[in-house]
């Protein structure tokens, strides 16, 4: 059994309101696009009322060079795991040397060697800790590193596995790209990230099943191409469509292959809060109230679009309710690809199965 064991989570400093990102929208808008209303008011209606950025958005819009932003990537990914690490081993649910595998998740830039070699001498775990950085699966990452840990625990029952989720999509924002997705990138991201820690020992989730779905013949549809001028991103506004038309079977199928929610029902639902329409999309199309998704809804006013981080926020989120019974998460990214868990709440001891 995959049990998780605690969240953390961390943020950079600069902090923007819905109000800062408006009247710098109308700036640096004004004069260049023909359709400077309807821009302000898609950032308006994105559902994000604050972010946090690694720099202050001019820093950003005047360093729009590949190497500058990456050098950055590289810091400011070192410092965001250092504070989740830093805030995991405080928490005294695990110490250092007793890490056996550390998965990063990132899609946001690049290194070599990824971010947990430099957190991995830092604190000192074991030599022989095993690594597993997962670079290109998107928003999808955070969600899929949570079902690799559940695999692997099934595998090594006696270890630990620690997921690091660090994602900056500020860095990747174009100062002279004014397509729509470009806009739609810059409402709805932010910069931020989440650690989560699992073992076979009993803990208030357990993971029961997991399930990837792979839409055929979209890979156009979301992800980045690279330039020398960086991150361009790839969004395509036929995602809500696709997520209502071709996803809900499989989802549906997931969950009546899960006997606790074939006889209980589903108490909690942790979507991805890819943004305002993915989860208006997915409400109405389970049929849940406004409630039911109100999780995802407070990650994403609070902090934006985390990409791999976000599902952790709202698993963070719905863990600070103490909750019982059972939960559903899902996440989506390219590929096309979504990624879907089963999740069992326990809120005592004496709740959770143990052997």
């Amino acid at each position: 059994m995959a049990y998780i064991q605690k969240v953390v989570t961390a943020l950079p400093p600069v902090r923007l309101d819905q109000e800062q990102v408006l009247a710098m929208g109308r700036r640096i808008l004004k004069g260049r696009i023909p359709f400077v209303d309807q821009a302000l008011k898609l950032i308006a209606n994105a559902g994000v009322e604050n972010r946090h950025l690694v720099r202050t958005p001019d820093e950003i819009l005047d360093n729009d060079t590949l190497s500058w932003r990456n050098e950055v990537y590289s810091e400011s990914s070192i410092q965001l795991g250092g504070e989740l690490m830093t805030r995991m081993f405080e928490s005294g649910v695990v110490a250092p040397e007793d890490v056996d595998l550390i998965i990063t998740t990132s899609c946001t830039g690049f290194m070599i060697p990824s971010v947990d070699a430099y957190l991995i001498s830092r604190f000192r775990l074991r030599p022989d800790v095993k690594r597993l950085p997962i670079t290109e699966l998107g928003c999808a990452a955070g969600a899929m590193a949570l079902s690799r840990a559940h695999d692997y625990l099934r595998a090594f029952p006696h270890h630990r596995v620690l997921i690091l989720a660090i994602e900056l999509p500020s860095l990747t924002y174009r100062t002279r790209d004014f397509r729509v997705a470009n806009l739609v990138s810059a409402a709805l991201f932010g910069d931020g990230a989440a650690g989560v820690l699992l073992s076979s020992e009993p803990g208030p989730c357990r993971i029961l099943d997991t399930r990837t779905h792979f839409f055929y013949d979209t890979p156009e549809m979301m992800g980045f191409d690279l330039s020398e001028s960086g991150f361009k991103i790839i969004l395509d506004k036929k995602i809500p469509g696709l997520v209502a038309e071709k996803f809900v079977e499989p989802a549906r199928a997931f969950v009546n292959d899960q006997p606790e929610f074939v006889t209980e029902g589903i108490q909690h639902h942790l979507f991805h809060p890819g943004g305002r329409r993915i989860l208006d999309t997915l409400r109405d199309e389970f049929g849940l109230k406004e409630s039911q998704v109100a999780a995802s809804r407070k990650v994403l006013a609070e902090v934006g679009n985390l990409s791999s981080a976000s599902v952790m926020w709202v698993l963070d989120e719905v863990l600070k309710t103490r909750p019982h019974g059972n939960g559903l998460m899902a996440a989506f990214g390219p590929g096309f690809n979504a990624e879907l868990l089963a999740l069992r709440f326990h809120t005592s001891a004496n709740d959770v199965p143990r052997g």
